[in-house]
C-alpha cells in the first residue's frame, strides 16, 4: 500500500563536549491520507527533533546521519535532496506545513497576518495577488476569525494567544499540504480553546483528507483526537498501536508509567499518582542497554545484559520495543501490585479560616496620550468573596485573564484592592502600609509557574532557599542557617549536596522543588501555587503534586492552587472556585462540582478537558462554547457569560447574578437557579 508519509530509521546527532551525540536514534513511522497520529513522550524523547529531521530543519551543530523520507508524489528520498534546494523549498510549506508551539514568536510583529498568510498562498500556489487575498480571508473565516476581512490588515499583538494559534493554523493551511504538524500546538492555551482548536484540525483534516501529525505531551488529547500513537523515549520509538489498544492493553513499561503518572478527570479522587523516579538519560551518556532500564519497575538482569531492544510485533499492528515476554510482564505486575504503595496523606483541615475574602476589587487605569491621560479603567476582578479554612487546599480555575493572578496579587498585597477585604490569620490586611506588612509577609508564600525564570540564575542554590531566613530574621548564626536550608532541601526530596550548584544545573522538576523549598523557608501557613506544574512533564508533575500533599498534611499548610488543568485541581483541591472574566461564577467541593456541575461556563470547562482513554472519550457528552472570551476592558454587561452561553436570558444582558448558596457546600452565580 502506497504511504502519503513514510519516515525511516532516521538518526540526528548534534556535536557536545567534543563528540556526536545521536538525538534521535532510528526513528520510523508512516501516516495515510486523513490519518491523525500521535507521537507523545516527555521534554528531550526527541520529537520536536524528529520533525525538524524529517524537513531538513536542523541546523550546525546538528546534522542528519541517515535515515530516508518519502512523500507520495515526490521522487526519492527528501533527505537527498540538498537543504536550501527547490525541492525541499516547495516541501516545506506546500506539502508538510508546521504549527509551532509559540505563536507570537513565530508571526512577525511588524507585518499583518494578512501579509503573512497570503505570502504563503502565493509561494506555493502560483497564482494571483487577488486570488490569494481571497483565499487568505476564506482560511480566516475557516479558523474561526471573526470580521475576517477587518482583521486581514491587523497585526499579530492585536489578536488574543488563541486567535494567534488560530491564524497560525490558517498559515499552515493556506498552501493546501497534504501532511500538517502540530508540534505542541496548543500547551499553552486554555484548555476551551485547545479543544476548539483542534477540533477545527480535526475536522478540516476530514474535509480536505490532510494527514495530521500531533505532537505533545499530553495523552488526553491524543486520546481524543488520534487514530495510532507513537510513543517516544530517548530518541526511540518504543510502542506503537492504534490509540484505543494503547491505552486499554499498554506493553511497554514505559507507557504503563506514563498512564500510572497523570490525574484524570474520571479518577477517584484518593487515587494514588505514581511518578517516574529519576530523569531520561543524557544523550551523551545513554547506555547501549535498554535506556528505560534505571526507571523501569519491571526490569530484570536480562534488560541491562543485552543490547537496546528494537521494536517488535507483538499482535497485528501493535509493535513495543522490550526484552521481557508476556510472562515476565504478568509476574513482575504482580509484584509491583504487592509491594507498599504510598498511601493518600490524611490531611487536618481545622474549622477556622486561615483566609477570608470579602467582596475585593481591583482596577487598572488606562491612560492614553503624550500627557497620560486617564480614559478609562479596567476591572480585572470583581466582587470576589470565599474563605479559606487552615490545611484546606482551595484550586482556583478559569481561562487566561480571568483574573486569577491578580486575585492572588491582590492577597499577597503585591496590589492594594480598590474596596473589599482580606483577612489573613484575623488580620485584615487590606490596606495595611509596608511597615505593618512586614510581621505578616513571611506567613504568605508563593510558588511560581516557570521554575526557571523565577530562580536568580546568578544565585546557588543554598542562597535561593535560604534568603529569606537572613531577610525575617528566622535563624540566629551561620550554623542555625545551614542547618535549617540541609533541613528545607531534605523535606522537598533534594540532596543538600547540591546547594553550590546554580538554577540551570538542576532538571525542570529539582527547580520547582528549590522553588518549593523556598516558599517554606519563611514558615508561612498560606501558600499559593499559581499554575505551579503546567511548565513540566507529566511524570514530573506527578512527583510535586505529591510533594505538595505530603507537606500538607506533615506542616499544616493552606494551599490556593491556581491551574487551568482540571483534572490537577481535581485530584489535589478540597474545594473549587472557578472564575469568568473577573466574577466568581461557581464555588463548590471538589466532587460536588464534578458530579453536580451547575454554571455552564462550568460545564463547558470539564466538557473541554480531554481524557485519558478513548472508551471514555467516545461516550462523554460535549458541551460546546462558542466564541472568544471578550476582552476585559470590554466586559459584557450583566452576566459576563452571557454572550457565549445558550441558556442565556434577558435579564442575563442587564445585571450580573449574586452568587448564591444552592446547598451548604455549593454556591454558583446563575440566574438559572434564582428565582427573579
Amino acid at each position: 500500500m502506497q504511504r502519503l508519509l513514510t519516515v525511516k530509521d532516521i538518526v540526528t546527532s548534534f556535536k557536545m563536549e567534543g563528540q556526536r551525540v545521536r538525538s534521535v536514534d532510528g526513528v520510523s513511522f508512516h501516516i495515510d491520507p486523513g490519518e491523525i497520529i500521535g507521537v507523545v513522550g516527555e521534554s528531550g524523547s526527541g520529537k520536536s527533533v524528529t520533525m525538524l529531521s524529517m524537513l531538513q530543519l536542523i541546523s550546525s551543530p546538528g546534522r542528519v546521519e541517515s535515515g530516508e523520507v518519502f512523500l507520495e508524489g515526490v521522487e526519492g528520498n527528501l533527505l537527498s535532496a540538498p537543504a536550501n534546494g527547490p525541492l525541499m523549498r516547495e516541501v516545506r510549506g506546500g506539502r508538510i506545513s508546521m504549527i509551532f508551539q509559540e505563536p507570537m514568536t513565530s508571526l512577525n510583529p511588524v507585518l499583518t497576518i494578512g501579509y503573512q498568510i497570503e505570502e504563503n498562498i502565493l509561494l506555493h500556489q502560483k497564482c494571483s495577488k487577488e486570488e490569494a487575498k481571497a483565499r487568505t480571508i476564506e482560511m480566516l473565516k475557516m479558523v474561526n476569525i471573526p470580521d475576517a476581512e477587518e482583521r486581514y490588515s491587523y497585526y499579530p499583538q492585536q489578536f488574543s494567544g488563541g486567535m494567534r494559534q488560530r491564524i497560525m493554523i490558517a498559515m499552515a493551511m493556506a498552501a493546501k499540504p497534504s501532511v500538517l504538524i502540530a508540534d505542541e500546538a496548543t500547551t499553552a492555551l486554555d484548555v476551551t480553546t485547545q479543544a476548539q482548536l483542534l477540533e477545527m484540525i480535526r475536522d478540516v483534516a476530514k474535509k480536505t483528507s490532510t494527514a495530521v501529525i500531533i505532537v505533545t505531551h499530553n495523552l488526553g488529547i491524543v486520546a481524543r483526537f488520534a487514530e495510532r500513537i507513537y510513543v517516544m523515549y530517548a530518541g526511540s520509538v518504543v510502542e506503537t498501536t492504534d490509540t484505543m489498544r494503547l491505552f486499554k492493553k499498554p506493553e511497554h513499561p514505559y507507557t504503563r508509567s506514563l498512564l500510572q503518572a497523570i490525574p484524570r478527570l474520571d479518577d477517584p479522587k484518593d487515587r494514588i499518582l505514581i511518578p517516574i523516579d529519576g530523569l531520561p538519560p543524557n544523550p551523551a551518556t545513554r547506555p547501549d542497554y535498554c535506556p528505560f532500564y534505571d526507571r523501569c519497575l519491571y526490569h530484570m538482569d536480562k534488560c541491562r545484559e543485552q543490547k537496546k531492544p528494537a521494536l517488535i510485533e507483538l499482535e497485528e499492528g501493535h509493535f513495543a520495543a522490550c526484552l521481557l515476554t508476556e510472562e515476565e510482564k504478568a509476574q513482575k505486575a504482580v509484584e509491583i501490585a504487592n509491594r507498599d504503595i504510598r498511601s493518600a496523606p490524611q490531611k487536618n483541615i481545622q474549622p477556622d479560616n486561615c483566609l477570608e475574602v470579602e467582596k475585593i476589587r481591583k482596577f487598572f487605569p488606562v491612560f492614553q496620550g503624550i500627557m497620560r491621560k486617564k480614559i478609562g479603567e479596567v476591572k480585572a476582578i470583581e466582587d470576589i468573596s470565599f474563605t479559606l479554612r487552615r490545611g484546606e487546599t482551595l484550586g482556583l480555575v478559569g481561562e487566561s485573564g480571568c483574573g486569577k493572578t491578580t486575585l492572588a496579587r491582590s492577597i499577597m498585597r503585591v496590589y492594594e484592592p480598590e474596596s473589599g477585604q482580606v483577612v489573613f490569620d484575623g488580620t485584615d490586611i487590606t490596606h495595611l502600609n509596608d511597615r505593618q506588612l512586614k510581621p505578616v509577609r513571611p506567613k504568605i508564600s508563593m510558588i511560581f509557574q516557570d521554575p526557571y525564570s523565577s530562580l536568580d540564575p546568578r544565585q546557588t542554590a543554598e542562597s535561593i532557599v535560604g534568603e529569606s531566613l537572613k531577610i525575617h530574621h528566622l535563624v540566629q548564626n551561620q550554623q542555625e542557617y545551614e542547618e535549617r536550608v540541609d533541613e528545607l532541601f531534605r523535606l522537598v526530596g533534594l540532596d543538600p549536596g547540591l546547594k553550590s550548584r546554580v538554577a540551570h544545573e538542576f532538571s525542570g522538576g529539582q527547580r520547582q522543588r528549590l522553588g518549593i523549598a523556598r516558599a517554606l523557608s519563611s514558615n508561612p501557613s498560606l501558600i499559593i501555587c499559581d499554575e505551579p506544574i503546567s511548565a513540566l512533564d507529566v511524570s514530573i508533575q506527578a512527583q510535586i503534586i505529591n510533594l505538595l500533599e505530603d507537606l500538607q498534611a506533615q506542616l499544616g499548610l493552606s494551599y490556593l492552587f491556581i491551574a487551568h488543568d482540571l483534572a490537577v485541581v481535581k485530584h489535589i483541591s478540597d474545594r473549587i472556585l472557578v472564575m469568568y472574566l473577573g466574577r466568581v461564577v461557581e464555588i463548590a467541593d471538589c466532587l460536588e462540582l464534578y458530579e453536580n456541575t451547575l454554571h455552564p461556563y462550568t460545564k463547558a470547562l470539564l466538557s473541554a478537558i480531554p481524557v485519558a482513554d478513548p472508551a471514555v472519550e467516545a461516550q462523554r457528552e460535549r458541551v460546546v462554547i462558542k466564541g472568544e472570551v471578550p476582552s476585559i476592558r470590554h466586559r459584557p454587561t450583566g452576566c459576563p457569560f452571557h454572550n457565549r452561553c445558550e441558556h442565556a436570558m434577558e435579564i442575563c444582558k442587564k445585571e450580573p447574578p449574586e452568587l448564591i448558596h444552592v446547598n451548604d457546600s455549593h454556591q454558583v452565580a446563575c440566574y438559572l437557579y434564582t428565582q427573579r
